[in-house]
């Protein structure tokens, strides 16, 4: 059970960074999505946690948004 605990944590912090990122930066999931070529519709079921995005995904949204893949996981 503690990995399902650790899994939601995990992913909740994704999308919370992404989120809080996007907003302090004054950009769009559009966008994201632009930048990252992937439809706005991907990067919205990203951020409401409907999927997983891969390890490549993640990798190019760390590099537009200019921050690490740690950061991007990380508690703020």
């Amino acid at each position: 059970m503690k990995n399902a605990t650790n899994y939601e944590e995990t992913r909740k912090n994704l999308e919370d960074n992404i989120n809080r990122i996007l907003n302090e930066k004054d950009r769009s999931a559009r966008w994201l999505s632009l930048k990252i070529e992937k439809n706005a519709w991907y990067i919205t079921r990203i951020l409401n946690g409907k999927i997983d995005p891969s390890l490549q995904v993640i990798c190019k949204i760390a590099t537009v948004l200019r921050v690490s893949v740690a950061d991007l996981f990380t508690e703020k």
